[in-house]
């Protein structure tokens, strides 16, 4: 059989051809992961060498280099920043010595550990990568040495921007939002970051709350190993409005630069209003959660009132960028009378406060179209290299960046821009 109706359509209009079905999973996975299939399902049929399961593989290069782009390992002089690495406790239990007894006790009666949910089932275990599961099977990201070995050593990272894998900030419960942010924090901070001078944190803040908020900034924003706070793209709020504008107030005090991540522990109202189906969809429209955000905190004022406050988009592409400058640009000459705090272009106060990871880059059938597109950005200052690990979308320093980036603008996106960015020394 060469091809299959879709039962699932009336007037079976969508032909499925089993060589396209077969391409697609080999583009996705490689030839020799198996595609399983029950017949209920309206696949084809697939080759027996398909259903058996590939040897299990111990080399770390089997899933880091999974993405067969045309790239290059940056040069080995080129010092190598990663914006976006992940890490998280290994239970509830490891934050209970960071906890007021109030607080040890409703969680013990409640049964709480992570407050996230998962909205969508992830294309992989945990969203991570099938070899970042540590041996003594604790979660992906929570075992430091682990982390260490497979990732910062191997690749050679010279920094790591770490960044929590924790809903305790989406909670609405301030107060035990707050007191799980502050032993996150100090968890971290004590198991983590002050460990490998390597590693800088991302702090957590109760953000429902600005008082409070506020209060944990100062607590521990000061700190020589925390660098940004971590917000989401897809709460049910835009961070430029007003009543979070006392929190960038602390934010802007301490140096912190905003650091809003993909996704979140909320309804995933990434388009606007209504949740996507799938998370494919998800996946990809996160980037129009990314220009929300951005254009709120242009049309509200927030450069203006806090001209030193930095926003970092984590894990949101790219390509998008220099299209939302043009249209807000133009935007602005038409409606500038309604905002007459914006006396420069939303595209300079843009390119002066925010950056953005590289990862998960753009991959146009063109390489050279992405140079072009980064071009369009007007500066060589945007990007910000990033892996992810460990996630099951990880972009290695080897294929992460497509030859044609010439190696000035490649040594910007691996190191130079972050070190500016973040102060690092």
């Amino acid at each position: 059989m060469d091809h299959v109706e879709n039962q699932g359509s009336a007037s079976g209009y969508n032909t499925i051809k089993k060589k396209d079905v077969l391409a697609a999973h080999h583009r996705f996975h490689g030839r020799n992961w198996p595609l399983k299939t029950n017949r209920q399902t309206r696949y084809p049929p697939v080759p027996n060498d398909l259903l058996e399961l590939p040897a299990k593989q111990t080399d770390m290069t089997t899933t880091t280099d999974q993405h067969d782009k045309t790239g290059m390992a940056p040069d080995s002089s080129i010092t190598l920043v990663d914006a976006d690495v992940h890490c998280q406790i290994r239970s509830i239990e490891d934050l209970m010595p960071y906890l007021p007894n109030v607080w040890q006790h409703y969680i013990h009666e409640s049964g709480l550990e992570n407050p996230g949910k998962s909205w969508y089932p992830k294309v992989k275990r945990s969203a991570a990568r099938d070899d970042a599961h540590p041996p003594n099977g604790v979660p992906p990201g929570s075992d430091l040495a682990f982390t260490q070995k497979q990732h910062l050593d191997y690749w050679k990272i010279d920094r790591a921007i770490m960044n929590p894998l924790y809903g305790a900030d989406f909670l609405y419960n301030a107060d035990l939002s707050a007191a799980l942010c502050a032993a996150y924090n100090d968890f971290m901070i004590e198991h983590w970051y002050e460990k490998d001078k390597r590693l800088y944190g991302s702090m957590m803040i109760p953000w429902r709350d600005a008082d409070l908020a506020v209060r944990e900034i100062e607590r521990i924003g000061s700190h020589p190993r925390i660098l940004q706070i971590i917000l989401h793209m897809t709460p049910e709020v835009l961070w430029g409005q007003r009543p979070f504008h006392p929190i960038w107030a602390a934010a802007e005090k301490h140096n912190l630069v905003l650091g809003i991540h993909w996704g979140g522990y909320a309804p995933p109202r990434a388009t606007g209003g209504a949740a996507p189906s799938f998370y494919m969809e998800f996946h990809t429209t996160e980037a129009l959660a990314a220009m929300a955000h951005i254009a709120s905190f242009v049309c509200e004022g927030v450069f203006q009132k806090f001209p030193a406050l930095k926003v970092a988009i984590i894990e949101g592409g790219m390509a998008w960028l220099p299209a939302l400058m043009w249209r807000l640009d133009k935007d602005w000459r038409g409606c500038r009378m309604e905002v007459p705090w914006l006396t420069e272009s939303p595209s300079k106060l843009i390119r002066r406060h925010i950056r953005l990871t590289t990862q998960p880059i753009e991959e146009p059938e063109n390489p050279k179209h992405l140079l072009e597109t980064i071009n369009h950005m007007g500066s060589d200052n945007m990007l910000l290299f990033a892996t992810d690990y460990p996630h099951w979308d990880f972009d290695s320093p080897a294929k992460a960046l497509p030859r044609q980036i010439p190696k000035p603008l490649q040594k910007r996106i691996f190191a130079d821009n972050a070190i500016d960015f973040y102060g690092l020394t």
